[in-house]
């Protein structure tokens, strides 16, 4: 048997193969960082500044009277009323309230003093329900039952007066 002699590998063989498995390591590296790329930077973000709810006097639509000594029998007797609105771009869930001094206003000619009518609590009360505005919420009517109450002895003179008291509704975002 004979053994074929190998053909001597020529110098431009020799430098095409090295070129070629130059290129082809290359070009496999290049792939190989172009999958695992990454960098680290800073961002920014900024926080709104929340903008306080919208309270405005709303419409009664029960009387008030002098409060008997077994209680007023029906919760409506004493409510307030009032409109929330939540000029913020979220949503907001009210769930106390605190109220200030009465102010009254008797009808002409007549008198009620100051005191004939107060506020039930004077420390933030929880709201039985509490209320979720919308974001951007319009203006939402507001009940609150057995707000305020007449004392017992008020005088005739605070007969179709009106009273107004301060409303603070607190909450936070929902």
């Amino acid at each position: 048997m004979t053994i074929p002699a190998h053909e001597p590998v020529s110098k431009r063989k020799r430098v095409g193969v090295v070129f070629s498995a130059s290129i082809l390591m290359l070009g496999g590296g290049v792939a190989w960082a172009a999958w695992t790329n990454s960098g680290t930077g800073a961002a920014n973000a900024q926080a709104t500044t929340a903008t306080g709810l919208v309270v405005t006097a709303g419409t009664p639509s029960s009387t008030l009277y002098p409060k008997p000594a077994d209680g007023y029998s029906d919760p409506s007797i004493g409510a307030v009323y009032t409109t929330v609105a939540n000029p913020n771009p979220y949503p907001v869930q009210v769930t106390t309230v605190s109220f200030g001094a009465v102010t009254i206003t008797p009808l002409s000619g007549r008198s009620c003093p100051v005191g004939s009518v107060v506020p039930t609590s004077s420390t933030p009360t929880a709201l039985a329900t509490p209320i979720t505005l919308a974001a951007n919420a319009s203006a939402t009517a507001v009940t609150i039952p057995g707000a305020v109450e007449m004392i017992s002895t008020a005088e005739d003179g605070c007969q179709g007066a009106s009273f107004s008291v301060p409303v603070t509704l607190t909450g936070a975002s929902a």
